[in-house]
């Protein structure tokens, strides 16, 4: 008997990713009660990517090479346009597939009505380089606050947007995306690089339904040095996108933002970037003056914000590691 045709794709679009891919590809070539399609997107790699994937994967996996490289939301759009599927796992080339993932993902997509929402998200935790679980108070796994009841919770359209407003709560590898919501939607926007993905969920969220699988987490997003969010935050590019990622939605940006410029500002103060830090402290308190008061609260950060603000010199002499 013939093996049913694959309702979902997952397309791991790549970059110089040889550290991480084997265990990335491992953990999905070994998923078991679904039945899926495996692309690689590759976007010009000068590393033994593409020679991994053919060692590793074989004919399970269909490789195409950009013709030219096209960048972190160009890649991810490519590998959607070129999946044969209605349905399509983006899944990143660090992060780790767990046992029975794709089995819920695509029990989720045979519910009815399904072929009308847009995104199925599921909750997913950290790892580390060596792949050790990181803790929730360092690096935040997203999902929802309050955890529902049931195995499937639906929202309406527009319902989802209203939870991603306050923070970015998906992780990428854990969202399932209808390939033809991805195409009326216009695909990722290649204007943003650190918040390319949050700016779709809510697009999508906007105008079609979402459905959250309500399970353990089934993908661990590895955080590390080399990671894309990592190459953005050596200055204050991620934090100016959420910004105009917000205004765009009329969204006064609070006292989140803030305090992330905050951290920004001390990290900078560390490194001996004393402009940089200046800049930083100077939009925190700009967005939300509340953040004085976090300042004030503690007393080894009031001194470094205060001498930061009026000797910028002694700052990077004290402060900076």
């Amino acid at each position: 008997m013939n093996a049913p045709a694959p309702k979902i794709t997952v397309a791991i679009p790549t970059c110089n990713g040889e550290a991480h891919l084997a265990e990335a590809l491992a953990g999905v070539l070994a998923q078991r009660g679904a039945t899926f399609d495996l692309l690689v997107c590759d976007d010009r790699s000068d590393d033994r990517t593409v020679e991994l994937v053919r060692d590793l994967a074989g004919d399970r996996a269909r490789i195409a090479v950009n013709p030219e490289r096209l960048g972190l939301a160009g890649n991810w759009n490519r590998a959607v346009a070129l999946s044969r599927t209605p349905w399509v796992a983006v899944f990143h080339q660090d992060d780790v597939m767990r046992p029975g993932d794709l089995a819920a993902r695509l029990e989720a997509i045979e519910r009815p009505g399904a072929d009308a929402l847009g995104l199925i998200a599921e909750p997913a935790d950290v790892i580390d380089e060596q792949a050790r679980p990181m803790p929730a108070a360092i690096v935040e796994p997203g999902g929802l606050a309050e955890e529902p009841a049931g195995r499937f919770v639906d929202f309406p359209p527009g319902a989802f947007a209203a939870q991603l407003e306050e923070a970015n709560i998906l992780r990428c590898s854990a969202v399932t995306t209808n390939k033809a919501a991805h195409e009326a939607l216009g695909g990722f926007d290649p204007s943003y690089r650190y918040v390319v993905d949050w700016d779709f969920w809510l697009r999508a969220a906007d105008r079609y339904g979402v459905t959250w699988i309500a399970q353990e987490p089934k993908v661990s997003i590895r955080w590390h040095a080399a990671s894309e969010t990592h190459r953005f935050k050596v200055g204050l590019d991620d934090l100016e996108e959420t910004e105009r990622l917000l205004a765009s939605r009329s969204i006064r940006p609070g006292r989140r933002l803030a305090r992330a410029y905050l951290n920004r500002a001390h990290d900078a103060l560390r490194a001996g970037r004393v402009d940089l830090a200046r800049t930083a402290l100077s939009l925190a308190v700009r967005l939300d003056r509340r953040v004085l008061a976090a300042i004030l609260a503690d007393p080894r950060l009031a001194a470094q914000m205060a001498t930061l603000a009026v000797a910028p010199g002694l700052a990077r002499r004290w402060f900076a590691r």
